[in-house]
């Protein structure tokens, strides 16, 4: 299977130590240059849908959550412009299980119907896991009954990558917050019930260079955010009943 690793060129330690990672493992990775939040156009910001974001929240994608997002579409384009079925994307501050070349080798022989099958697992308190498919020995693919944040590794199919990219020419998310609203944006989305890719929390975030999550305060908010406040709670609401309802289909539709 093909792997595409999103580095940014200023991040060399992380791609020496992730290219280490797959040379210990015995796979070949190849590097895309990630788009860079600190050199972003206008018509790169031009492209997050912000009157719709504003009634989602009161704070407007940051420039390296754009740049991010772009990377990861950039990749998805690699992909629909090659010969291949699917891909594996990874972010260069991953973390590989020793499992990982035997569990992706064993999803591409499967010959699985899917858009995007999730290496990486937060484990959250009351979640649930509902198996579909198993692959080797204690891994299997299925269905996860809460939404896990990160775009750390991941693998999606050209079917999927079309179908993304068609529902998202502009985008009101984070990238990894898109990609998991399966109820709105129609993508058939596994993960695994034991994670083969996980995020390293010690490495420099890029993407928080500019978020400012830890000083809330200070983080620059929509001039007007304050009129759309009931908006964003029945949209709240809306999104998580439409979850609800989008989970128990497709858990009935799939489960063996």
């Amino acid at each position: 299977m093909r792997i595409i690793v999103i580095n940014l060129e200023r991040a060399n330690d992380r791609r020496k130590k992730i290219l280490a990672q797959f040379v210990e493992i015995g796979l070949e990775c190849e590097f895309l240059v990630a788009i860079d939040g600190r050199k972003i156009s206008d018509k790169e910001r031009a492209l997050v849908d912000n009157e719709k974001r504003k009634r989602i929240t009161k704070y407007p994608l940051t420039d390296n959550e754009i740049a991010c997002w772009l990377s990861h579409k950039n990749a998805m384009l690699s992909l629909l412009a090659s010969n291949e079925e699917i891909v594996a994307i990874i972010e260069d501050d991953a973390i590989l299980s020793p499992e990982f070349a035997r569990v992706i080798g064993a999803i591409e022989n499967a010959n699985l119907e899917f858009d995007v099958i999730d290496l990486h697992r937060k484990f959250k308190k009351g979640e649930f896991f509902v198996p579909v498919h198993k692959l080797v020995d204690k891994f299997a693919i299925g269905r996860i009954g809460r939404s896990h944040m990160g775009a750390i590794g991941y693998i999606i199919s050209r079917k999927g990558a079309e179908k993304f990219l068609n529902y998202a020419p502009k985008f009101a998310h984070a990238i990894d917050k898109e990609m998991r609203r399966y109820w709105a944006n129609g993508l058939d989305i596994y993960g695994l019930e034991i994670p083969i890719v996980f995020h390293n929390d010690n490495e420099h975030s890029y993407i928080d260079e500019t978020r400012g999550q830890e000083c809330p305060e200070q983080r620059k908010c929509y001039p007007n955010a304050g009129k759309f406040f009931l908006q964003r709670r029945i949209n709240k609401i809306k999104d998580s009943i439409n979850k609800r309802i989008a989970f128990r289909m497709i858990v009935k539709d799939t489960i063996v």
